[in-house]
Protein backbone atom coordinates (compact mmCIF):
# COMPACT_ATOMS: atom_id res chain seq x y z
CA UNK A 1 0.00 0.00 0.00
CA UNK A 2 1.07 3.40 -0.87
CA UNK A 3 0.52 6.22 1.87
CA UNK A 4 1.06 10.23 0.29
CA UNK A 5 1.28 12.52 2.56
CA UNK A 6 -0.15 15.70 0.69
CA UNK A 7 0.41 18.08 3.82
CA UNK A 8 3.62 19.91 3.80
CA UNK A 9 6.56 18.27 6.11
CA UNK A 10 5.88 20.43 8.95
CA UNK A 11 2.52 19.82 9.76
CA UNK A 12 2.20 15.98 9.58
CA UNK A 13 -1.09 14.81 11.41
CA UNK A 14 -0.23 13.32 15.10
CA UNK A 15 -2.60 11.74 16.93
CA UNK A 16 -4.40 13.47 19.14
CA UNK A 17 -4.56 12.39 22.53
CA UNK A 18 -7.64 13.54 24.87
CA UNK A 19 -6.31 14.02 28.54
CA UNK A 20 -7.17 11.68 31.31
CA UNK A 21 -8.32 14.45 33.81
CA UNK A 22 -10.70 15.78 31.43
CA UNK A 23 -13.18 12.99 31.34
CA UNK A 24 -12.60 12.43 35.20
CA UNK A 25 -13.16 16.12 36.09
CA UNK A 26 -16.36 15.54 33.82
CA UNK A 27 -17.84 12.58 35.58
CA UNK A 28 -17.46 14.62 38.92
CA UNK A 29 -18.24 18.17 37.87
CA UNK A 30 -21.30 16.93 36.28
CA UNK A 31 -23.09 14.81 39.17
CA UNK A 32 -21.57 17.49 41.49
CA UNK A 33 -23.79 20.32 39.31
CA UNK A 34 -26.94 18.22 39.48
CA UNK A 35 -26.47 17.10 43.32
CA UNK A 36 -25.79 20.86 44.23
CA UNK A 37 -29.06 22.11 44.12
CA UNK A 38 -30.94 18.47 45.83
CA UNK A 39 -28.79 19.06 48.67
CA UNK A 40 -29.03 22.45 49.27
CA UNK A 41 -33.26 21.56 49.31
CA UNK A 42 -32.55 18.79 51.53
CA UNK A 43 -30.75 21.20 53.73
CA UNK A 44 -33.44 23.70 53.56
CA UNK A 45 -36.40 20.92 54.60
CA UNK A 46 -34.13 20.08 57.37
CA UNK A 47 -33.56 23.58 58.46
CA UNK A 48 -37.58 24.06 58.30
CA UNK A 49 -38.20 21.00 60.09
CA UNK A 50 -35.81 21.85 63.36
CA UNK A 51 -37.29 25.16 63.49
CA UNK A 52 -40.73 23.74 63.04
CA UNK A 53 -39.62 21.10 66.34
CA UNK A 54 -38.14 24.11 68.52
CA UNK A 55 -41.72 25.81 67.48
CA UNK A 56 -43.36 22.49 68.55
CA UNK A 57 -41.64 22.49 71.91
CA UNK A 58 -42.48 26.10 72.37
CA UNK A 59 -45.77 25.64 72.31
CA UNK A 60 -45.72 21.73 74.12
CA UNK A 61 -44.21 24.00 77.10
CA UNK A 62 -46.71 26.33 77.07
CA UNK A 63 -49.36 23.49 77.15
CA UNK A 64 -47.77 21.50 80.14
CA UNK A 65 -48.80 23.53 83.35
CA UNK A 66 -52.64 23.44 81.20
CA UNK A 67 -52.19 20.12 80.96
CA UNK A 68 -51.06 19.47 84.75
CA UNK A 69 -54.19 21.52 85.35
CA UNK A 70 -56.20 19.20 83.70
CA UNK A 71 -55.11 15.60 85.68
CA UNK A 72 -55.25 17.92 88.81
CA UNK A 73 -58.70 18.34 87.72
CA UNK A 74 -59.50 14.95 86.67
CA UNK A 75 -58.11 13.30 89.94
CA UNK A 76 -60.61 15.80 91.72
CA UNK A 77 -63.39 14.84 89.55
CA UNK A 78 -63.03 10.66 90.69
CA UNK A 79 -62.12 11.78 94.49
CA UNK A 80 -65.66 13.86 94.23
CA UNK A 81 -67.22 11.22 92.24
CA UNK A 82 -66.88 8.83 95.17
CA UNK A 83 -68.11 11.15 97.67
CA UNK A 84 -71.22 11.70 95.89
CA UNK A 85 -71.60 8.33 95.71
CA UNK A 86 -70.73 7.45 99.50
CA UNK A 87 -73.32 10.62 100.01
CA UNK A 88 -76.20 8.81 98.11
CA UNK A 89 -75.71 5.59 99.89
CA UNK A 90 -76.09 7.17 102.72
CA UNK A 91 -78.91 9.43 101.16
CA UNK A 92 -80.75 5.94 99.88
CA UNK A 93 -79.94 4.24 103.70
CA UNK A 94 -80.87 7.07 106.18
CA UNK A 95 -84.43 5.79 106.65
CA UNK A 96 -83.73 1.97 106.19
CA UNK A 97 -83.10 1.40 110.32
CA UNK A 98 -86.00 3.80 111.35
CA UNK A 99 -88.16 1.95 109.24
CA UNK A 100 -86.71 -1.72 110.09
CA UNK A 101 -86.96 -0.84 113.74
CA UNK A 102 -90.53 0.79 113.24
CA UNK A 103 -91.67 -2.32 111.70
CA UNK A 104 -90.09 -4.50 114.13
CA UNK A 105 -90.87 -3.22 117.34
CA UNK A 106 -94.59 -3.63 115.87
CA UNK A 107 -93.92 -7.67 116.22
CA UNK A 108 -92.43 -8.27 119.22
CA UNK A 109 -94.71 -9.46 121.90
CA UNK A 110 -94.53 -7.80 125.81
CA UNK A 111 -93.22 -11.00 127.38
CA UNK A 112 -90.11 -10.70 124.60
CA UNK A 113 -87.25 -8.83 124.73
CA UNK A 114 -83.87 -8.86 123.26
CA UNK A 115 -80.20 -9.27 124.28
CA UNK A 116 -78.23 -8.96 121.45
CA UNK A 117 -79.77 -7.88 117.62
CA UNK A 118 -77.28 -8.07 114.47
CA UNK A 119 -77.63 -6.86 110.76
CA UNK A 120 -76.10 -7.05 107.33
CA UNK A 121 -77.04 -5.53 104.01
CA UNK A 122 -77.51 -8.42 101.68
CA UNK A 123 -76.14 -7.31 98.27
CA UNK A 124 -78.46 -9.38 96.17
CA UNK A 125 -81.80 -8.56 96.71
CA UNK A 126 -81.33 -4.94 98.83
CA UNK A 127 -82.75 -6.21 102.24
CA UNK A 128 -81.39 -6.98 105.58
CA UNK A 129 -79.59 -10.17 107.36
CA UNK A 130 -81.28 -9.82 111.15
CA UNK A 131 -79.77 -11.98 113.66
CA UNK A 132 -81.22 -11.54 117.08
CA UNK A 133 -80.95 -13.15 120.56
CA UNK A 134 -83.92 -13.55 122.25
CA UNK A 135 -85.36 -13.68 125.98
CA UNK A 136 -88.85 -15.09 126.58
CA UNK A 137 -91.06 -15.71 129.50
CA UNK A 138 -92.65 -18.41 128.69
CA UNK A 139 -92.66 -20.84 125.47
CA UNK A 140 -96.23 -19.30 123.71
CA UNK A 141 -94.05 -15.87 123.61
CA UNK A 142 -91.39 -17.55 121.51
CA UNK A 143 -94.41 -18.93 118.97
CA UNK A 144 -96.31 -15.24 118.88
CA UNK A 145 -92.87 -13.54 118.21
CA UNK A 146 -92.33 -16.16 115.60
CA UNK A 147 -95.25 -16.24 113.76
CA UNK A 148 -96.13 -12.58 113.91
CA UNK A 149 -92.27 -12.05 112.24
CA UNK A 150 -93.95 -15.26 109.42
CA UNK A 151 -97.00 -13.16 109.21
CA UNK A 152 -95.59 -9.71 108.48
CA UNK A 153 -94.67 -10.34 104.60
CA UNK A 154 -91.67 -7.93 105.30
CA UNK A 155 -89.64 -10.56 107.15
CA UNK A 156 -88.25 -13.36 104.95
CA UNK A 157 -86.71 -17.35 106.11
CA UNK A 158 -87.66 -16.81 109.75
CA UNK A 159 -85.29 -19.47 111.43
CA UNK A 160 -85.33 -20.61 115.12
CA UNK A 161 -81.29 -21.21 115.21
CA UNK A 162 -79.84 -23.74 117.48
CA UNK A 163 -81.91 -24.75 120.42
CA UNK A 164 -83.88 -22.81 123.35
CA UNK A 165 -81.79 -22.56 126.97
CA UNK A 166 -83.63 -21.69 130.24
CA UNK A 167 -82.14 -19.84 132.72
CA UNK A 168 -83.18 -18.44 136.00
CA UNK A 169 -84.35 -15.20 136.47
CA UNK A 170 -83.65 -12.90 139.86
CA UNK A 171 -87.18 -12.94 141.39
CA UNK A 172 -87.26 -17.05 141.02
CA UNK A 173 -88.90 -17.78 137.58
CA UNK A 174 -87.24 -18.94 134.73
CA UNK A 175 -86.33 -17.26 131.14
CA UNK A 176 -85.95 -18.63 127.63
CA UNK A 177 -83.14 -17.32 125.66
CA UNK A 178 -83.01 -18.62 122.07
CA UNK A 179 -81.81 -17.12 118.48
CA UNK A 180 -84.11 -15.94 115.16
CA UNK A 181 -82.26 -15.77 112.11
CA UNK A 182 -84.27 -13.58 109.03
CA UNK A 183 -84.18 -11.39 106.41
CA UNK A 184 -86.29 -7.92 106.46
CA UNK A 185 -87.15 -6.18 103.13
CA UNK A 186 -89.76 -3.15 103.45
CA UNK A 187 -92.78 -3.89 100.96
CA UNK A 188 -95.85 -2.28 100.53
CA UNK A 189 -98.16 -4.55 103.04
CA UNK A 190 -101.98 -3.95 103.93
CA UNK A 191 -101.99 -2.02 107.01
CA UNK A 192 -103.12 -4.61 108.90
CA UNK A 193 -100.26 -6.87 108.43
CA UNK A 194 -98.02 -5.60 111.42
CA UNK A 195 -99.84 -6.64 114.08
CA UNK A 196 -98.60 -7.07 117.99
CA UNK A 197 -99.82 -10.02 119.80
Amino acid sequence: MIRINLLPAGMEATPTRINPAIPVSIAVIVPAILLIPFHVQKMAAQKKLQTEVVSLKNQLDTYTPIIRQVEALESQKVQLTQRKGVIEQLERERLRYPQFFDDFVKLIPNNVWLTNLVTSILPTNNSLSVNMDVTALDSYAIADLISNLEASQIFTEVDLVGAISTTQAAGGGSLLNFKVSTNYKKADTPADANKKS
